[in-house]
């Protein structure tokens, strides 16, 4: 398996919108249309180049509030790049994949362009004014077709072409912080250029019709569907794949899983992605940032098509338009890599009550253990090493002295652990932060602790000034009025000056330095939902994905809309 089904699982942890209000079976529908954050945000690209990889040239023009894409103009060129209309400067190394703004690149593409006069009324009239001046391209600005000439790195320079090319008096302009420019790809040739603004987008359609389903390699990656170009707040370009939710399901599950697993096992993927993504879709979880959902492990790791295999298309294809239901809205279709033998309620992970969500001991995942990386895990920490993470943290303490478990599940997983300081403080961590505090692989495991003692003297605790114990357990403490309690091997003392500490063996000398605590554990992820190898395992039983899915998720039903 790959590490990716690893790395998701944690990811899924971190962001669950269980708060999302669900949708409803009347609005679900099937196969929409949605938008896949590629590049955002502080990996947003000066330019981004596409090549042809099956299909032909390109359509250019804008996505509409219905996903429709509307055309503007179109070009037979197999290879071409989208640049914001700043000055941009790129490299011909590594098949034009590296961007640059700076001044050592060899192609540059100037934001400075002379304005042919007058406005036009369709692309090719723009066009064929454009032509008769080298370097000339039409423009479609803010509805508005234009026939410009150029791409100028300063005013100056633009003013100097003027003169050489006869066009004195005519206007030197550029577009707003919302343009892009299209070009062929290694030149400095604008092919089209487009601005709408804060509420248009540029769109491109690769192939020159929609009788062929298109792929494109961007970024080393090859995709289906289009691409969308944003200059969110005028910055630089935020690149979306729009594309059919059958086809992003497609390229999902070969990430989340290996596309050699058993087809059940992608047919319970492919169910569990669709939900997630239609879930996260109507919320518009990245709608600030213009599209539905990014390929990270904030959502679903998703990287194009070239996993793609005859197994994984036939998961998607024989769930085609399935999602998983509860009481008439589609669920959280939550999951991790692996549970360690039990999976998790969410109320006890994240703190609300799902009642699909239900925790339970997973009787599959243990034979196909052998076949996880780290499938059993353990994890040491020092006395001192505790100490000094909860200072790091903000808790300031007098020297750990005591780490445990104080609570579990009904599945056995750790939903509570406590430090204890050497005054008797103590600090509890509650839910997922027993995993994550200590940056644990799961929540299913125990804590031992060991060492410790004096570093002088026998060890043991002294009683009444004469005689040793070897350990507190069975013995008894007895207060004024007669009554006894068992003291144990966590029992406190508090001095005549009202100071409390842990009593300690070997005449009272600190332990704190010297017990080690190992954590053992099972498992990766959340706990919460499927577990991925627990699927592996069910199919290879002889399991449907129904079974896996109905096990996993607590009555739930598997259904198209």
């Amino acid at each position: 398996m790959k590490k990716f089904v690893q790395t998701v699982a944690l990811g899924l942890a971190i962001a669950i919108p269980l708060g999302t209000v669900p949708a409803g079976a009347a609005s679900v529908t099937v196969n929409p249309t949605i938008k896949v954050g590629l590049f955002y945000g502080s990996t947003a690209l000066p330019g981004a180049n596409l090549l042809n990889d099956v299909g032909n040239g390109y359509r250019l023009g804008y996505y509409d509030s219905s996903r429709n894409f509307v055309q503007l103009a179109q070009t037979s060129e197999t290879a071409i790049s989208v640049v914001k209309t700043q000055n941009v400067y790129y490299g011909t190394s590594g098949n034009w994949s590296g961007y640059f703004d700076t001044l050592t690149s060899n192609i540059a593409v100037g934001c400075w362009h002379l304005k042919l006069p007058g406005s036009y009324g369709s692309y090719a009239d723009a066009s064929a004014a454009a032509s008769l001046y080298p370097g000339g391209f039409a423009a479609w600005i803010n509805g508005e077709w234009q026939a410009r000439v150029g791409a100028y790195l300063s005013q100056e320079e633009a003013q100097a072409a003027q003169t050489s090319l006869g066009l004195v008096g005519i206007e030197v302009t550029g577009t707003s912080s919302y343009g892009v420019s299209v070009v062929k790809t290694g030149t400095s040739q604008i092919l089209f250029q487009f601005d709408g603004g804060s509420s248009l987008s540029l769109g491109i359609a690769p192939g020159l019709d929609n009788f062929i389903q298109t792929e494109t390699i961007f970024r080393n990656c090859t995709y289906y569907g289009g691409f969308q170009y944003q200059r969110v707040n005028g910055g630089n370009l935020t690149v979306s794949n729009v594309i059919p939710l059958e086809d992003y399901v497609q390229g999902v599950i070969v990430q989340e899983m290996s596309a050699s697993w058993p087809l059940e096992a992608l047919k319970a993927q492919a169910v569990c992605a669709r939900t997630y993504a239609y879930r996260n879709y109507v919320a518009s979880k990245h709608q600030s940032q213009g599209f539905d959902l990014c390929n990270s492990t904030d959502c679903q790791v998703y990287y194009g098509m070239d996993e793609v295999t005859a197994t994984s298309s036939r998961a998607v294809d024989e769930t085609y338009g399935e999602y998983a239901w509860y009481g008439g809205s589609l669920i959280e279709a939550v999951y991790s890599s692996h549970d360690g033998g039990a999976t998790e309620s969410a109320v006890n992970v994240w703190g609300n009550d799902v009642g699909y969500l239900v925790g339970k001991y997973d009787p599959y995942e243990a034979s196909v253990s052998s076949k996880i990386s780290n499938y059993n895990w353990t994890v040491t920490y020092t006395a001192q090493e505790l100490t000094d993470l909860l200072n790091s943290k903000g808790y300031a303490n007098s020297g750990i002295v005591d780490f445990k478990v104080t609570k579990t599940s009904p599945t056995g997983n750790a939903i509570e652990i406590t430090f204890t300081d050497s005054s008797g403080k103590s600090w509890s961590k509650i839910r997922d932060d027993c995993r994550t505090f200590l940056g644990l692989r799961s929540i299913h495991y125990t804590i031992t602790s060991s060492g410790g003692g004096s570093s002088t003297g026998t060890g043991g605790y002294t009683v009444n000034g004469s005689g040793t114990l070897s350990s507190l357990d069975g013995a008894y403490a007895i207060d004024g009025s007669g009554n006894t309690a068992a003291l144990g091997n966590s029992a406190y003392l508090i001095d005549g000056s009202g100071q409390v500490s842990q009593a300690q063996s070997g005449g009272g000398g600190s332990t704190s330095g010297s017990t080690v605590f190992t954590i053992n554990g099972s498992g990766w992820g959340h706990n919460v939902g499927m577990s991925q190898w627990g699927a592996y395992a069910m199919a290879q039983q002889g399991y449907t994905y129904k079974d896996i899915l109905t096990f996993y998720y607590t009555g739930i039903e598997v259904r198209k809309p």
